[in-house]
């Protein structure tokens, strides 16, 4: 979630009482990748002056099949260490603000982490199949403070949003990568997570460890401080672009349609070929990878594969008028059943469906005018 170099330090075996393990929250910034945030547990050592930031979230561009790999989910992220004033120097470079939680840990629990934190730095165990909700930089380390027993969670879910919801809220400035992601990602993120699966997004987390204990009761962030400060934009209340442009080509589409009735065009075929090019995009990412979070996809509901045959056939098919007639009954009967789908359509699709809803049983139904002799 950071970035992709990988590292290294010289490491002592084994830390002094003395030392503290925080966690480094890195908020988010403009690439992309980074769009979510960052977390790292730094293990600062005075006696040794050790100062290393541990990072679970690198990866290895160069791998064999890299981009091949990523769209089947066939992903390995790595845990790195670097001293930790480079990791903030790339904070800052990037103008991202971090947030640094030292953890009330006592010497036994520091020495514990520690070793489990060279332990998975040997090369036959840095490297972990990461999943970006269930398996991450983040839930990480929140799953090393629970080997050592050193966090108790707490009991009430403030949140009570989905995994959709979460996400949305950080992508609400980037409308396409907020549309791309209510397409491909499927209705297992509709549901509502627990308070240790919300840890999968760094300021999740942040806001999490403020809230747990120690298990003997005591709070388990001992000192808090702002390591770089840097004021971010607030988020628009406005729908983003995408769901405006939308509503202006639904709305040109039925006006056309309706102002002067034609049989189906080439246009209507390209559009329903692309709706069934992304259905069958959707099925393959649903049952052809290895990712979790594209599976049970109720897009398909709409973008139905089929619709690709039918714009590659088209004419041929003596039945293509009652195919885009029942084509548009379909599509409006999925934006009025919205409610009781598993999943919802993104609301950027949904003028477009009525448009083409409509202009399917205009141009199936349409007989062009007979001119007398």
């Amino acid at each position: 979630m950071f970035g992709t170099t990988q590292g290294k330090a010289q490491l002592p075996p084994v830390v002094s009482a003395q030392t503290r393990i925080s966690v480094i929250t890195i908020f988010p910034g403009e690439p992309t990748y980074s769009a979510w945030g960052h977390s790292a547990l730094r293990v600062y050592d005075p006696v040794t002056s050790l100062d290393a930031s541990f990072n679970y979230g690198t990866f290895d561009v160069n791998r064999p099949y890299f981009i091949p790999r990523f769209a089947y989910g066939d992903m390995l992220y790595q845990l790195s260490v670097d001293p930790t004033p480079g990791l903030l120097q790339g904070a800052n470079f990037q103008k991202r603000s971090v947030v640094e939680q030292v953890l009330r840990l006592d010497s036994l629990q520091v020495s514990a982490i520690y070793s489990l934190l060279l332990e998975n730095l040997r090369p036959e165990n840095k490297s972990y199949p990461y999943d970006f909700v269930f398996d991450n930089c983040s839930t990480r380390l929140l799953d090393l403070l629970f080997a050592v027993e050193a966090i108790e969670l707490p009991e009430i879910d403030e949140f009570g949003t989905t995994y959709r919801h979460m996400l949305d809220d950080f992508v609400h400035e980037r409308a396409l990568l907020d549309l791309g992601i209510d397409l491909v990602i499927g209705s297992e993120l509709d549901q509502v997570p627990s308070i240790k699966q919300r840890t999968f997004l760094p300021t999740y987390l942040l806001a999490i460890l403020d809230q747990s204990t120690t298990p003997t009761g005591m709070p388990l962030v001992a000192e808090k401080s702002n390591l770089l400060t840097f004021q971010s934009e607030e988020s628009s209340v406005l729908p983003p672009w995408t769901l405006w442009l939308s509503v202006l080509a639904g709305a040109i589409i039925v006006f056309v349609t309706l102002r002067k009735p034609t049989s189906a065009t080439t246009l209507d075929r390209l559009f329903l070929g692309l709706i069934g090019f992304m259905g069958l995009f959707l099925l393959m990412m649903w049952f052809a990878t290895l990712h979790h979070v594209t599976s049970e996809n109720w897009n398909i509901a709409w973008a139905l594969p089929l619709h690709l045959v039918v714009a590659v056939g088209w004419k041929r098919f003596s039945w293509l008028n009652s195919y885009l007639k029942w084509t548009g009954i379909w599509m409006m009967g999925v934006v009025l059943l919205q409610l009781m789908l598993p999943q919802a359509t993104p609301p950027a699709m949904i003028p477009i469906l009525v448009a083409f809803s409509v202009r399917f049983w205009v141009v199936q139904s349409f007989k062009p005018p007979v001119i007398a002799p």
